[in-house]
């Protein structure tokens, strides 16, 4: 489903170097959607990746449902998305391809899509990103987060100057205000909508 041109509100972008808190947000954004006040839940759709530290010095990523990530004991192969030491040691693209693309095209009206996070690792999956641009040319809200990078991966600049994208540079000084300004912008919406329903 495309956007119509007089939609008021872009999807939200969250862009930071590592450990400035972007998942933090997020992970505080989706725990309101569960009881908002005086609203009923939103459902969540889309994706989290997790970062599964080994004894062997490997870090393993993961991909899970939004709001469904799982610690407690390592994943499956069905999602896992590769391996770093220090650098990308292998990428799973197939995973991207087939699971992280079911989960964003799951999503249905009145949800939010999280997409946290899109990086360099998906470069070859060229389905999971079609998902992605497809989600952000549509009318479900969504709120992501990108790797930050010089501007050197060609993908990551389409989806930070995406048209229908309000891009925020995360940082440690402006999050807070930056989570209130995303909180109003995901929850006024929604409010906005039910007064004006027709009685």
């Amino acid at each position: 489903m495309k956007r119509e041109t007089n939609t008021p509100k872009p999807h939200i972008v969250l862009c930071a170097p590592k450990k400035t808190g972007k998942t933090t947000l997020i992970e505080r954004i989706m725990q309101e959607t569960k009881a908002p006040a005086a609203e009923p839940p939103i459902p969540v759709y889309g994706f989290q990746t997790k970062r599964i530290a080994g004894s062997d010095g490997i870090n393993r990523i993961y991909m899970f449902p939004a709001g469904h990530v799982r610690i407690d004991s390592l994943p499956s192969d069905t999602c896992y998305l590769g391996s770093t030491c220090g650098r990308v040691r292998d990428v799973c693209t197939e995973t991207f391809e087939t699971y992280g693309t079911a989960l964003i095209r799951s999503a249905r009206p009145g949800g939010l899509i999280i997409m946290d996070e899109i990086g360099h690792m998906e470069k070859d999956a060229r389905l999971f990103l079609q998902a992605v641009f497809d989600a952000l040319d549509g009318d479900i809200p969504v709120l992501a987060s990108v790797r930050y990078t010089d501007g050197s991966i060609d993908y990551l600049e389409r989806i930070k100057n995406h048209p229908w994208v309000q891009l925020y540079m995360l940082t440690e000084e402006n999050r807070d205000a930056v989570y209130a300004e995303i909180r109003n912008a995901i929850f006024s919406d929604r409010k906005e909508g039910r007064d004006h329903e027709p009685l």
